[in-house]
This record gives C-alpha cells, structure tokens and sequence, in this order.
C-alpha cells in the first residue's frame, strides 16, 4: 500500500506487517519506521532520519537531508509496489546523482531499500566517495532501552566479544535490529554477490555483511566509485520478525537454502553416509593398526579398540603422506606398496567391509605431478575404486571437486562418496560434495556452533582438531555434542601419539548411544542454533524432530558456577515429558501463559541434554 500526503508531503509504503514513511520537502529524510508489533514513537531524531550521507574526496560530508530532490514517482502491479526519489548535490564542479528506492514485494511482505550513484566528475577526473547509512544504527524501538542486535558476522558473542558461531562465505546471516524484548524486529538481508567480490564492483553489501559490532555498524563506510551513469550501490531487504530469534534464523535459512540443489543428497545410494556417526584416521603404520611382526594391517585389533568409544563406523586409511616427496614415488605408486600390495588393500577393505565398517582413502591433489592431466588423475582413482570397492574418498586440503573426476567414479560405484577436508565454498561443490571436516584449530572451541551445520543438515560434517590434548579434547567432544555432530576419532597424527583417555573414550561412546536413540532429532532439518535462554553465560542449541514429536535442548555453562532454575522457554506448547539425557539430572516443566518454562541444572563448563517429548 501507498499513501501521499500532499499537505504534509509524506508518503508511507506498508504492508500488514511493516512500512515506510518519508518526507519530502524540497529534501529527503526518514520520517517514520513501522512495525505492527512495536509501538510508534512519536517523532525520529535527527540522526535516525538521516537515510544516508555520502563523503567525498577531500572530507566533504554529504547528507541526504541536504540533497536536492529532482523527481519523484510511485506505482505498483500485482507483485510489487515502489516509490522513487531522484536526487542530486553540488560540491564544487562535481555533481552527485543518487536515486532512493523503496520497493514493496507483496508476496512475501518484504521491502527493499535501495540506492544508486552516479556522478559528473570535473576535470580532474573520478573521485572516491564513501557511504554511510546513519539510521542503521541509530533507529531506537523504545525511548529507553536500546536496540538488540544480531550482526551478521557475530549473531552471538563470546566473554571475549568474538564469534560463537563460525560463519561460511556462501551463507551470510542478516542483521537483526529488535526491540529490547527480543521477539520483535527486522530482518535485514544483504543480496549475495560472492561470485562477483571484484574491486570494480559498484555494489558493497558484502562489507556489511562482515559487520560484528555496533560501533563498527555506526562507523561503517562503504567505498563506492561512481561515474556518469547511475548504478546498484546499495540494496537492503527488510522483512518484519515477530517471533525474535527463531523466526529471524529459520526464514533466513529457508531463503538461503533456495538456490541450493539437494539432488545428490537425495540419491537413495548416498543415504548411508549421513549415518556415519564416527570416523577413524587411520593412520596406517600406527600401533593401532599396524602388525610390525607380520607386516600387515591388523584390522580386528583396531575394530576391538574402536569399542571403547562405541564402534567405528567408518575408517580413513591413511599410508602415503608423510612418507611422500622423499623420493620420486607418488600417491598412485605408494598405493601399490601397501603391506601385501594391491591384493593387501583389496583385503583389508573387505575385512573391514565384513564387520559393516566403511572404507575411504585419500586423494591429495598436491601430488600431481607437472605432466599428470585431470584425466589420468581420474583414470588412476577409478581403478583404484574398482580394485578395492573403496566407499569414498577423502579430498585432501580440497574444498572442490571436478565433475569429470566425480562422475567417473560415479558411473562404477554410484553409492560412493566425497569428502573434503575444507567446507565446500562455492554453491556448485556445496551441491556435489555431501562430507567435509568440520575442523577448527581454536582453543577456545567452547561454547561454539558452525552455521554450514545449521543450514545444510543433510551435509555429513565429523568434528576434529587433530592437535588437540588434555582438556582439549574434552572441548572438542563438548562442542560435537553441543551442535549435535559425529567426531572423527585421530590419535595418531603421523607419529605424534595424542590418544584419548578412557574418561574421553567412554563420553564419545555415551555421546554415540545418545545420538543413534535420538537420529531423529540430530538429523531433523530445522535445528535452531543459538536458542535464547533465560540466564546469562547460558548458551543452547534446539534440535526439533521433523514429525514434531520432540525437541531436544543441549545447553552449555559457560560460566564458573552451576546454574539453576528457569534454564529457556520452550518452542512449543503440550509437552507430556522432560528428561535430561546426559547426567540423568533433575528437570522440571511448568506451563505458564503462552509457552512452556524449563527448569534444571547445568553444572559449570557442563551439557545438559534435554529431551522434550510432544
């Protein structure tokens, strides 16, 4: 809907949800925000009305509410509405043209602000002019409390201020700007150009999507280099929240999802994968596997070890590197020089094969020698799979992987599959490419999520830190079961021995019951990361099942006392149970207006798993 007020020379654009009003007279400002949840103050500052400033070469400051306004026209079809104001300002012998639009797309009630720039530079050519958009973060929701933000590059921050969730190029979140509640709010989206991040490109979105604090979110500035003819600089899409966090995280997730294909997740041969919930690297002349004696792999005496941490369900046999570049041998050559040859490796996959466990080998695409083509690479892991009946393969340092090689492999094996080192980057290797490592080097891994998890939940992703020791690993085991993940067991990292104690050993076997019993929940596809809670140094992440019969809340103590008492609301109403999973600990539901309350305990730097039947 668009509504022109003459007398007043406002025009507000709005929908049931959400609107815009600005004034116009004679110059451009903000007049009003609306949010049908929020009351609406009564007049907006000077600093909040402000749409944008531009600062050109030399510190000249170019405010919109100084901008001549030269045209103006509103309109709309069945799909969309938009108003447009043309504006122009002087600053010496350069002109600056800028056009503000608010465009209305009434299928899914969002509204974009956009901006274009061009200019008419003097005779000494192009200058660069920097944007700000003031009203950002300078718009209040209440007269008293401030705002609560969620920054696109820091949704939830550690006690040293950094990040708790790790972030993926190819999904970037919004920001939030919600009312002191925190159920209130706007989603603020910022189109996705990582194809083009090019230093030519006039569009900055992706400046503000690196946005992790409020002071950077008040200071940034945004290099823009305009000329004659007017271009895209900016471009924003604002949706209304009305359910704070989870609304906020899940249509974003949904709209992200969109361009993905899902066809080689989909394919009935691949499904085993997604249950892989523990992996072994193997490395193949550790004493876990190693028979020195008898220069052979022993593999029931690495299966009888793997018991104490419930089972492996897949190996990585790992028997080049660091062996390679000591001589002129490559990987292909080294796999013949496995313990009994080729016919050795053949047998040791089908003795793993017989006890159910899968087997993948690796590819490290840095041995290629220089007169090795993509093809022969291809033609030499073909034959690989075909001699061995190999599962999968591990790509090495890779985060990619070349159509031809996966299809080769594909047209004789269609159940194998990839699994990277790195996350796949680009959507086409995030589409074809169903494992990667979810592997990080922090110390400080606790409390922690990763939002490729989060989006991608069909995505198989163990949790590994390879150098990790000591109370170390009881992080890394922590944080699997915090984002409800599957861990890959590495003791041996080529000769350094970093084994887990029995304690460890027993938690990940625990871990691995708990999360077969409840496949349902970790494999759901709408888990919410970061799920607010009701105590300060209290973090959770939310697994609903997908029949909507249970949700299960693992919740972290980041502090150094137990926390007891109201731990979070629960997402949904008619609990009929509650019951801790991991240490068996007291937890109590009480139904009070409008959403359920949990109560329990967490003990200091602990999980609590809590399961909610429906």
């Amino acid at each position: 809907m668009i509504l022109s007020d003459k007398a007043t020379h406002i025009t507000t654009i709005k929908n049931e949800k959400m609107g815009f009003a600005i004034k116009h007279d004679g110059h451009l400002s903000l007049h009003h925000v609306f949010h049908s949840a929020i009351p609406q103050r009564a007049e907006l500052t000077a600093e909040e009305a402000e749409l944008f400033t531009m600062e050109l070469e030399g510190g000249h400051l170019l405010p919109c509410s100084q901008w001549l306004i030269t045209g103006m026209e509103s309109g709309g079809d069945q799909t969309e509405e938009l108003v447009s104001v043309s504006l122009s300002i002087s600053c010496g012998q350069d002109e600056l043209l800028a056009k503000v639009i608010f465009l209305h797309h009434l299928e899914d009630q969002s509204i974009r602000y956009l901006i274009q720039l061009g200019a008419n530079w003097d005779e000494t050519g192009p200058k660069e002019v920097y944007l700000h958009m003031p009203f950002l973060a300078n718009l209040r929701w209440d007269e008293e409390q401030p705002n609560h933000y969620y920054f696109p590059s820091n949704p939830q921050a550690k006690r040293d201020g950094s990040s708790i969730m790790q972030m993926h190029v190819e999904f970037t979140m919004p920001l939030g700007i919600f009312h002191p509640n925190q159920q209130h709010g706007f989603s603020l989206e910022f189109p996705n150009l990582n194809e083009y991040w090019f230093i030519w490109v006039q569009n900055r979105n992706m400046e503000l999507k690196q946005i992790t604090s409020l002071a950077e979110l008040k200071h940034h500035r945004l290099l823009l280099r305009p000329d004659p003819v007017p271009a895209d600089v900016m471009e924003i899409k604002f949706s209304a929240i009305e359910r704070g966090w989870v609304e906020f995280f899940t249509s974003w997730r949904q709209n992200a999802r969109k361009p993905i294909s899902f066809k080689e997740y989909e394919r009935p041969e691949l499904k085993w994968y997604k249950d892989m919930f523990l992996q072994h690297f193997t490395y193949m002349f550790s004493k876990e596997v190693y028979d020195f004696e008898k220069n052979q792999i022993d593999v029931e005496r690495l299966l009888q070890q793997g018991e104490a941490f419930g089972g492996y369900d897949s190996v990585l046999l790992w028997h080049q590197y660091p062996r390679l570049g000591v001589d002129s041998r490559n990987q292909w050559e080294f796999f013949g020089e496995f313990p009994g040859g080729m016919p050795g490796l053949k047998n040791t996959v089908e003795q793993f094969h017989q006890r159910g466990v899968k087997v993948f080998l690796p590819f490290k695409p840095w041995d290629i020698g220089f007169d090795e083509s993509v093809k022969q690479s291809t033609l030499s892991i073909v034959e690989i799979v075909r001699e061995t009946n190999i599962d999968g393969v591990f790509l090495d340092t890779m985060d990619s992987v070349p159509d031809s090689f996966r299809d080769a492999v594909h047209e004789i094996k269609p159940d194998f599959v990839f699994c990277s080192e790195g996350r796949p980057k680009k959507k086409h290797q995030i589409e074809i490419i169903t494992g990667s490592w979810n592997q990080f080097k922090n110390k400080e891994s606790m409390p922690e999520t990763d939002i490729f998890r989060y989006v991608m939940t069909e995505h198989f992703s163990p949790i590994i830190s390879r150098w990790h020791v000591g109370v170390r690993k009881d992080l890394l085991i922590k944080r699997a079961i915090f984002n409800g993940t599957g861990i890959l067991v590495w003791q041996d990292v080529f000769g350094s021995w970093l084994p887990y104690n029995k304690l460890q050993q027993a938690a990940i076997k625990k871990w691995k019951l708990i999360w077969r019993e409840h496949k349902a929940n970790y494999q759901s596809s709408n888990p919410v990361p970061l799920y607010p809670t009701l105590q300060s140094g209290l973090f959770c992440n939310a697994f609903p099942s997908d029949d909507g019969t249970s949700i299960i809340y693992t919740i972290y103590n980041d502090t150094n006392e137990e926390i007891r008492g109201d731990l979070l609301k629960s997402a949904s109403l008619g609990i009929t149970s509650v019951t801790e999973l991991w240490d068996d600990l007291p937890v109590q539901m009480e139904l009070l207006e409008g959403y359920d309350l949990i109560r329990g305990t967490v003990k200091s730097k602990e999980l609590s798993i809590i399961r909610v039947g429906l």
